[in-house]
């Protein structure tokens, strides 16, 4: 296919920092403003909707995706005082829907109380967040425009459904803690614009938002993020201050001493560790990975909960066991543990001593809820690779366990096959690997395969149900995720050993699972695609520039690529405390060493690539996919295209309407179909 891409002007900006001459030919695409840009993101994406429209099966293929997305969905219920409130989506809807019944959970018979649906025509403002006051009686809930994640806060009335007065803008990602008497809530509200500089606030109930006080924040570096939170009794509330993703401070008030903001009682403070908490009774329950990077559990006094004078009741597992959660219901200690990044739920008494386990029908994933922590009955959803979703009402006491629901599928699982594997990454390090795969199929490296993965922010890789991979498998494809360092597979010390100075180890453990498919016959770098998006836009970025001899094709969403200038867009100068600090000049080192913007090259041959980003997303700027494409276009050979869709009214992903996931889940998909050549020839 013979394509002309839009006319790229290149500048000559070359910036030295700390020493380094450091070119930037494509700096004006950043202003997003400019006519100029405007008319260039518009060539791009008529250029790439021409070809992706007109490939052959199109048509096709998104009814068949259209088909996974419009299905039903049901969410684990939260318990407000005899109200359950849980978020349904019918197969048509573009939202979820907040739901209440009462009584008890009964999807069959409950209301609507939140409609994200009726927010906008075309499904493009979405419900972002919504805290239920501790009665059930109120709702703080967030809508936002275009995927921006902007939140403006609103208050409902649930029995009347009458909106009250009160609303509060720049409530992105914000945190609320309900006040026991509903008079009014702390919360958290964007001080820094599109910076994001999140500040804890107090708003009582029929006032201007202008006039709310800053109860906490004054004075913090804008890495460092307060969040508030209330127990369900609400008698006490919880301060966190997350500096990045490796640590915070945790603190502690007894609302039964008064509403204001005095009385706060350390739990961990100034310790390098991630650490929470919650209450029953009179003790408080801590998980944190202090002087455990798997996570052990600790008990202490509400008198005393420091975690220095805390006691151990549950330490520490095996290297590959890391202890994901803690929920107290029946007078007993729910604890969720991940092994090899298989989860499994166990019931112990409050010191911590194991009862039994909560039966699952496979190994997979699983989540609860509970209704208090005195009753016995909680609701747990429960899912694996093949196994759909579904919802089980269970009883602590009587051991009763009734299904709610389970996710209706169209594909058959005996159909496939999986193997969970451990390889070898460069520096000798065991890597996770699921592989997926038709069964029965020949390991002769003939079959095209999609490998992803994403590497950071303690962010895990579990075995959910995935109806993208089956819709690959069932046709004739290879899927492989990798659970690379970085994440949060095996606790602390996997996360630290992909993060700042360390984040290459994860791009070598991405390209190891390349070169382990290959060679065991799965695929091979003809036959090979990879996807990834935002930090995994990033893995895919670096994967292309330092081993493009290894990819076919790939689609890189809504990625960080110039390591060099992300702290200067929007929020991303929260992300320092993961990636580095490109000013410092040590974190520069490194950073520019990787960047893949930076390491293009003339003369390469590089894979066929598919530039996925958002006009509206507020985490990392389009300007990053729109400059890495312009520099890639400018030495991609005919027949490796390189394409670039910048999706209007579309921000991140979060809250996204089903009609437009569709659409670019189509897009992508069919991008790889074509160049592994998995489509008809017309």
């Amino acid at each position: 296919m013979d394509i002309k891409y839009p006319d790229t002007p290149m500048q000559e900006v070359v910036d030295t920092l700390h020493g380094v001459e450091v070119r930037d030919p494509y700096r004006w695409l950043e202003n997003l403003e400019d006519p100029k840009v405007r008319a260039w993101i518009e060539q791009q994406n008529q250029l790439t909707r021409s070809i992706l429209d007109s490939l052959p099966e199109r048509n096709g293929i998104e009814k068949e995706i259209a088909h996974l997305f419009k299905k039903e969905s049901l969410s684990i219920p939260t318990y407000r005082n005899g109200r359950y409130f849980f978020y349904r989506r019918a197969p048509e809807q573009n939202h979820s829907v907040l739901y209440m019944s009462v009584g008890k959970f009964d999807p069959d018979d409950a209301r609507v109380v939140i409609d994200p649906n009726s927010f906008s025509e075309d499904g493009t403002v979405a419900l972002d967040f919504a805290y239920i006051s501790l009665d059930g009686k109120l709702i703080a809930y967030g809508k936002s425009e275009k995927g921006s994640e902007n939140s403006t806060l609103y208050i409902l009335d649930v029995d009347t459904g009458r909106e009250l007065e009160d609303t509060i803008p720049n409530t992105k990602w914000t945190s609320l803690a309900w006040l026991p008497d509903n008079s009014g809530f702390y919360y958290t509200r964007n001080t820094g614009g599109d910076k994001f500089i999140p500040r804890v606030f107090f708003h009582r109930l029929g006032t201007r938002w202008e006039d709310d006080p800053m109860m906490f924040g004054d004075g913090l570096p804008e890495t460092d993020l307060p969040s508030v939170s209330i127990s369900r009794d609400g008698r006490y509330m919880f301060l966190y201050i997350h500096r990045g993703w490796d640590s915070n401070d945790l603190f502690i008030k007894d609302m039964r001493d008064g509403y204001d903001w005095d009385g706060w009682k350390k739990i961990a403070e100034g310790i390098d560790a991630k650490t929470y908490a919650t209450v029953y009774r009179d003790t408080v329950y801590i998980l944190t990975n202090y002087e455990a990077p798997r996570y052990r559990i600790l008990k202490a006094p509400l008198e005393d909960p420091d975690i220095a004078n805390a006691k151990e009741i549950y330490p520490q597992q095996g290297p590959r066991t890391v202890i994901r959660g803690i929920l107290l219901a029946g007078g007993k200690l729910l604890i969720r543990l991940s092994h090899n990044t298989y989860q499994k739920m166990i019931v112990a008494d409050t010191d911590g001593k194991k009862e039994y386990e909560i039966s699952t029908p496979t190994e997979g994933i699983i989540y609860a809820t509970n209704e208090t922590e005195d009753r016995p009955r909680i609701y747990y959803s429960f899912q694996s690779f093949f196994y759909p979703p579904e919802i089980h009402s269970y009883d602590l006491k009587t051991h009763e366990d009734s299904l709610i629901y389970r996710m209706k599928t169209s594909y058959n699982p005996e159909n496939f096959e999986q193997k969970f594997v451990f390889y070898r990454s460069k520096d000798g390090t065991e890597i996770p690997l699921y592989i997926l795969y038709p069964r029965g199929i020949k390991l002769d490296g003939t079959h095209p395969a999609l490998l992803t993965g994403y590497g950071g922010f303690d962010v895990s890789m579990s075995p959910y149900y995935n109806e993208i991979a089956m819709f690959w498998l069932s046709h004739g494809g290879v899927y492989a995720l990798a659970a690379l360092r970085g994440g949060g597979e095996f606790g602390e010390e996997w996360h630290r050993a992909g993060m700042r100075e360390k984040k290459q180890n994860v791009f070598d453990d991405f390209i190891a699972a390349a070169e382990y498919l290959i060679q065991n016959g799965y695929t091979s770098s003809e036959r090979l695609g990879i996807m990834g998006g935002s930090n995994g836009g990033l893995l895919i970025g670096a994967a292309i520039t330092q081993r493009p001899d290894l990819f076919r094709a790939a689609v890189c969403s809504v990625p960080l690529l110039d390591m060099v200038r992300y702290h200067k867009f929007g929020v991303a100068k929260i992300w320092v405390p993961e990636y580095g600090n490109p000013d410092d000049p040590e974190d520069f080192k490194y950073l520019y060493a990787y960047s893949p913007y930076h390491h293009v090259r003339k003369g390469v041959v590089y894979p066929s690539v598919l530039f996925w980003t958002a006009e509206s997303d507020g985490r990392v700027h389009p300007m990053h996919a729109m400059k890495m494409a312009a520099r890639m276009q400018a030495v991609a050979r005919p027949d490796r295209p390189v394409l670039l869709y910048v999706e209007p009214k579309a921000g991140h992903g979060v809250g996204k309407p089903v009609k437009k996931r569709i659409k670019s889940t189509t897009d992508e998909l069919i991008f790889l179909m074509w160049q592994l050549d998995m489509l008809r020839k017309n």
